[in-house]
């Protein structure tokens, strides 16, 4: 039969054990990354600013029926031309903040902001 502090020595390891694995598994969600839609309709990009962190995936779905770009108005990144249904994706790098357009319809625009978490 067991004794009270036997018994007390096996739930306390097991609690440590718990809060040992809760504390491991906040730390992974934390330094996972995120994966962002932008949807492009109605001639727009849906959300029309974006905040991510770096190495964070962004995927640009096209669901107009008309082709659209997504271009960096520095050109430092951009998509070829999407045509309904392609979409487009992106790692994100570094810290960066920057807006951009489709070159097919120029009154397209939106914004992206890559930021390291705190």
């Amino acid at each position: 039969m067991r004794t009270f502090l036997q018994s007390y020595g096996t739930a306390a390891a097991i609690a440590a054990a718990v809060f040992a694995s809760g504390v491991l598994s906040a730390t992974s969600v934390a330094s996972e990354t995120q994966h962002h839609v932008v949807e492009i309709r109605d001639l727009e990009f849906v959300p029309a600013e974006l905040v991510v962190a770096p190495g964070d995936t962004i995927t640009w779905i096209n669901h107009d029926f008309v082709p659209h770009t997504v271009t960096a108005d520095d050109d430092s990144w951009g998509s070829t031309t999407l045509k309904s249904g392609d979409s487009w994706k992106i790692t994100a790098q570094g810290d960066a903040e920057g807006s951009y357009f489709c070159t097919h319809h120029p009154s397209m625009t939106a914004r992206l902001r890559v930021v390291a978490p705190n």
